[in-house]
């Protein structure tokens, strides 16, 4: 996942991991609909830690990266730190297939998935207002693995 990094915070993130050695970050969702605190919003409870793969520094201070992901995790705490960006203490057990290369691949309809994603990216006409927009899939896409 490219990504372009030039909040102070997840500057000083990044810098960490680098410094650190591990070159891993995790990523997660705020998930602004349950928050209380529009500062400080709840998270999702699941999120997905990836190693920096590369990194080029652009000439006004941000980071321009590729992050590759490694695995899903499950939150189980918030931790109070000094840092600017959160963090959490998180659990892979519950996705420890994921640090398996390739496992379950071959149970995802292939053929299926493609036709979902190739309806949902053809434009579509309004009749009402004849202005274009992006379809949403004509059918729902099943998430039980076939």
């Amino acid at each position: 996942m490219p990504l372009n990094i030039f909040e102070p915070r997840y500057l000083a993130m990044v810098d960490d991991a680098l410094r650190d050695g591990h070159r891993l970050i995790g990523m997660i969702q705020p998930d602004v609909s349950h928050s209380q605190n529009e500062d400080k919003p709840a998270l999702f409870r699941v999120g997905c830690v990836g190693r920096i793969t590369q990194l080029a520094e652009a000439g006004d201070g941000r980071y321009i990266l590729e992050l590759t992901g490694i695995a899903r995790f499950k939150v189980v705490e918030e931790i109070a730190a000094l840092t600017a960006y959160r963090q959490c203490k998180v659990d892979y057990f519950p996705y420890i297939d994921d640090f398996t290369a390739r496992k379950g691949e071959e149970a995802v309809d292939r053929e299926a998935l493609l036709e979902v994603l190739t309806d949902f990216s053809k434009p579509t006409i309004s009749r009402s207002t004849g202005k274009g927009s992006k379809a949403r899939p004509t059918r729902r896409w099943s998430t039980r693995w076939r």
